[in-house]
């Protein structure tokens, strides 16, 4: 009998976020992994009880990965930093983002929880959003996100003009992000 491969869960890991970066997260199994690795399944089962608890740690990796795209950006701009973290996203990473967004699944359920809190606080930091209550931050930013959210989707899918570049996106972008903030503004002093 032949020495047992062992693989830290960090391999494991990239190798699964690469599958689901080819084919979706629908395409990690198992047994891909372990082909990938040159091995058996066991030395995956030995880090991870089951698929679930590996495509947990995948989208674990997805959401520092997300995390890090907004960190990169770090303008000051809450909508601009959101917007083109998400634009470079939906890019680069076409066929996760669809998996993500556009299916049906469970994969984004503690995004909410934990990035909306982040954003807001940055959106307290920003001149241009003075004197708006928590609340009204939060429907700012729920507006602005539907709108970046849709951008993205056409950027992913392959949707947009050819000649429109992420600069031109942020410009429609950072304009519908005025045009809601002036709005609500306007409507909060009525």
């Amino acid at each position: 009998m032949g020495p047992r491969v062992k693989f830290t869960k960090e391999q494991i890991v990239d190798v699964a976020f690469e599958i689901a970066k080819e084919e979706g997260m629908d395409g990690i199994t198992m047994r891909k992994i372990a082909e990938k690795l040159g091995s058996s399944v066991a030395p995956i089962y030995v880090n991870f009880k089951d698929i679930h608890e590996l495509i947990e740690a995948v989208v674990n990796r997805i959401m520092e990965m997300s995390q890090q795209l907004l960190a990169e950006e770090s303008t000051g701009n809450p909508f601009y930093d959101m917007g083109m973290a998400s634009f470079k996203f939906a890019q680069e990473y076409s066929v996760l983002f669809r998996d993500l967004v556009l299916k049906d699944g469970n994969y984004l359920k503690n995004y909410d929880e934990d990035m909306l809190p982040m954003l807001v606080e940055e959106m307290k930091k920003d001149p241009e959003l003075e004197g708006f209550s928590e609340e009204e931050l939060k429907t700012i930013l729920f507006k602005v996100r539907t709108f970046q959210l849709g951008l993205s989707v056409m950027t992913a899918n392959g949707l947009l003009p050819k000649d429109l570049s992420i600069k031109d996106l942020m410009e429609i972008l950072g304009s519908a992000a005025e045009d809601i903030v002036l709005s609500t503004r306007i409507k909060k002093n009525q």
